[in-house]
């Protein structure tokens, strides 16, 4: 099928230089097969310290976190809602969602409804929702009628009335240029602690710690992200809300969902990722740039030649 004008430039755009992002491949095909991967080489990992909660205890909550979503009507490529939910139930759910091959709709408590409205997601997880009660009853094991590709959507985030696409490829490989710019692997560990409820929490916090194999721990980390004044100190501060990209002590990791999550780290530009200042506007480019808005509009602003101005 051809592709509209429109589609080729949101695909240059997702170029970096002349590598395309199907030419950049991580290491696996779809979330899904990221947290059945680490459960496959590392199911005794300690994923979540303080709950000494194991890749294996995670892979199990997973699976029957999708049967439960499938008994409550979900389909693959359903739209499913989730705001409000706690750690480590929000991470559980959100791979939930992934391994039966629908879509995370994800969006602040305060943004419900407009969020629904725009989005048109066809279950919404209840806040409120006592987990290991409701999956109890469901089978450990789970087996996917669809596996989403790469390039297949997995994430709407809903925000600033925007509603912003973000495939597999998009979130997998944003965490792999993280994790190359933190050095984070196996025998490593760090500590985070962010609301459910941004793009950063679903690379940081729900991805990063199973993309790297460095679990989350309060305990003496190696690593410590926090956000502005959020611990005593931190290694990295994660910044939502900033105007330049600069060097500082600590380093910023960038936010921009747009660019999926993190845009750089310090002024260097995540891994695949290009930046060029053009007067008020970033000029973007590179595999972590977004599928697009829900809204063609939109999109047909943003997307110019061969990069997102944003």
């Amino acid at each position: 099928m051809n592709k509209t004008n429109l589609e080729k430039r949101i695909y240059n755009a997702q170029c970096y230089g002349n590598i395309e992002p199907i030419e950049y491949m991580v290491p696996y095909p779809n979330l899904h097969a990221l947290v059945e991967g680490q459960n496959v080489k590392y199911k005794d990992h300690l994923l979540y310290h303080d709950l000494r909660m194991t890749n294996e205890d995670f892979f199990i909550r997973v699976q029957k976190a999708a049967h439960w979503l499938k008994a409550s009507g979900v389909h693959p490529k359903d739209r499913v809602m989730m705001a409000g939910l706690p750690f480590p139930t929000a991470e559980i759910i959100a791979f939930g969602i992934w391994t039966m091959g629908a879509i995370l709709v994800l969006t602040a408590q305060n943004d419900l409804k407009t969020a629904k409205t725009a989005c048109q997601p066809i279950f919404t997880v209840p806040p409120e929702l006592d987990l290991e009660k409701e999956i109890d009853v469901f089978d450990e094991q789970f087996i996917p009628d669809f596996k989403p590709n790469l390039q297949e959507e997995a994430v709407i985030y809903w925000r600033d009335e925007k509603a912003i696409r973000l495939s597999h490829y998009n979130l997998l490989i944003n965490a792999n240029g993280i994790q190359k710019k933190l050095d984070l692997f196996e025998k490593d560990s760090f500590y985070i602690k962010l609301k459910s409820d941004s793009t950063a929490w679903v690379v940081l916090q729900a991805i990063l710690p199973l993309y790297t194999g460095a679990g989350i721990t309060s305990k003496g980390p190696k690593i410590k992200i926090g956000l502005q004044d959020q611990f005593k100190s931190s290694d990295y501060i994660i910044d939502f809300d900033w105007t330049e990209l600069k060097n500082t002590t600590p380093l910023h990791l960038y936010i921009k969902p747009e660019n999926t999550a993190v845009l750089a780290i310090g002024s260097s530009p995540v891994h695949m990722t290009a930046i060029e200042k053009d007067n008020q506007h970033q000029k973007i480019s590179g595999h972590s740039v977004m599928m697009g808005y829900l809204n063609e509009k939109e999109n047909d602003k943003i997307f110019i030649k061969d990069h997102m101005s944003i």
